[in-house]
C-alpha cells in the first residue's frame, strides 16, 4: 500500500436525541479534523491567536473557536421528517445554520465525539 494515498474519507452521523437515543430526523456528513478544510481554520485560529499576544484568550473566544472547526468539518446535512431548524425543514447548510445546529450543546457533543473517532474516517477505505 502506498502511504501517500491514506487519505481519510466523510463520516455520516445520524443525530440522536440525548435522552432516548431515538434518532432526530438529522444526518451530518463530517470531514476528517485532519482536512485541508478543518486545517486551513484551525491555522487562521492560531495566527489570529498569535498576533494578540499573551493573556488575550477568554472563555467565550474557546468555545467560539471550538464552534468554527466543528462548523468547518460539517460538509452537508439532510433533515427529514419532522426535524426543523428553527422552524425550517430544509435548512441550507450555511455558516450561519451550522452555528445555529451547533448552539445545541446535545448536538455538538454527537459532532465532536464523532470527529475524534479518526477510524471511522478509514473504515471504507480499508475494505478497498
Amino acid at each position: 500500500m502506498d502511504l501517500l494515498t491514506l487519505q481519510p474519507n466523510t463520516l455520516t452521523v445520524d443525530l440522536k436525541h440525548p435522552a432516548t437515543g431515538e434518532p432526530l430526523g438529522v444526518t451530518v456528513e463530517l470531514r476528517s479534523l485532519e482536512s485541508d478544510e478543518v486545517k486551513a481554520v484551525e491555522r487562521g485560529i492560531k495566527n489570529r491567536a498569535l498576533k494578540s499576544g499573551r493573556n488575550a484568550v477568554s472563555a467565550e473566544k474557546i468555545d467560539d473557536n471550538t464552534t468554527a472547526l466543528l462548523s468547518a468539518a460539517i460538509v452537508s446535512w439532510t433533515f427529514s421528517g419532522d426535524a426543523n431548524l428553527g422552524g425550517d425543514k430544509k435548512p441550507a447548510c450555511t455558516d450561519a445554520n451550522k452555528r445555529k445546529l451547533l448552539a445545541v450543546p446535545a448536538i455538538a457533543k454527537q459532532i465532536d465525539l464523532a470527529l475524534g473517532d479518526e477510524a471511522a474516517f478509514f473504515v471504507s477505505s480499508a475494505s478497498a
